[in-house]
């Protein structure tokens, strides 16, 4: 088939953009008061992070503060931190009980499981989400593989999320860690997409922060690989240091550029992790989604234009 025309490119970075979602930590919103009505559009969702020192009440007010400011809060569950199926129905029953109606299933970092959920899987055929009435979870992708999981393990956790998904009907999708560089984003969703994946994917995308801050949690987070992207994009170790922001337009209009040319592609959003610059990353990606930047002749980078 045909490429399509290099016109529908712009339109491709809109699509990506629009309905955009956010990273945040309960002390991101209990910090900031009145933070994402003030700077994300309505409706958006907004991821809040396990933490494992952090108390689950400060996740469930989170919730709630999230709701009033107008926003669709998606906390993560995090399988190896917790105990057991009782402490899973609690803590899912409280969400929904202040209207939370999804949910991002991880495994998490923890090395040992705390009881008996070891897994996303197990979190899933527990039935619990469901009982209270979640509608839609997200799933982990790894692009570039997890320091925790081998290639072959993820790729049997991948079927069996398909599978659960198709038999349950759950409005399941996968959400990536974040990634520097599009090529090996698209390798990976075309890869898993031959060997049966049907799940929508997002892209995880860094938010406006600084290239040193980024280096350090690409570092603790398992995105080795496509640091080199960040370091040769920042212009070498000193920049790093030193440039204020980092600006992911490079590997959006990477990712645009693959649906313009595969129509079967499954990649269908992003998902921003600001790392503490929410406001700044919810502007940028707002002019984008709106249609307000202009891309270079090479097509290689965006430019915002209000």
């Amino acid at each position: 088939m045909p490429n399509r025309p290099d016109a529908e490119l712009p339109a491709m970075v809109r699509s990506l953009t629009t309905g955009f979602s956010v990273e945040m930590t309960p002390a991101d919103v209990r910090k900031n008061p009145g933070l994402c009505r003030e700077s994300l559009p309505a409706g958006t969702r907004a991821y809040l992070t396990f933490l494992p020192r952090t108390p689950f009440g400060d996740t469930v007010k989170a919730a709630i503060s999230l709701i009033e400011q107008g926003m669709r809060p998606v906390p993560h569950i995090a399988a190896r931190g917790i105990a057991d199926t009782a402490e899973l129905d609690r803590i899912v029953g409280q969400l929904a009980d202040v209207g939370v109606t999804e949910l991002l299933v991880i495994a998490g970092s923890l090395r040992s499981p705390k009881g008996t959920l070891g897994d996303t899987m197990a979190v899933l055929r527990s039935g619990v989400p469901a009982r209270h009435g979640i509608t839609r979870i997200g799933v982990a992708g790894h692009p570039e593989g997890s320091p925790d999981i081998d290639a072959d393990a993820l790729a049997t956790a991948l079927r069996d999320k398909n599978d659960f998904a198709a038999q349950t009907g759950c409005g399941m999708y996968l959400l990536t860690q974040f990634c520097f560089d599009a090529p090996p984003i698209v390798a990976w969703e075309r890869r898993i997409r031959a060997a049966g994946n049907q799940l929508p994917v997002h892209i995880g995308l860094p938010g406006l922060t600084s290239p040193k801050r980024l280096l350090k949690f690409g570092l603790a987070c398992g995105v080795g690989p496509s640091l080199n992207v960040l370091r040769k994009q920042a212009g070498g170790v000193l920049s790093l240091a030193t440039t204020s922001a980092y600006y992911p337009d490079q590997t959006l209009l990477g990712l645009a550029s693959s649906l313009r040319d595969d129509e079967g592609s499954r990649i269908s959003g992003v998902h921003f992790f600001p790392f503490g610059a929410t406001a700044p990353t919810a502007d940028w990606a707002k002019q984008i989604a709106d249609g307000q930047f202009q891309i270079d002749d090479r097509q290689e980078r965006l430019a915002v234009t209000a």
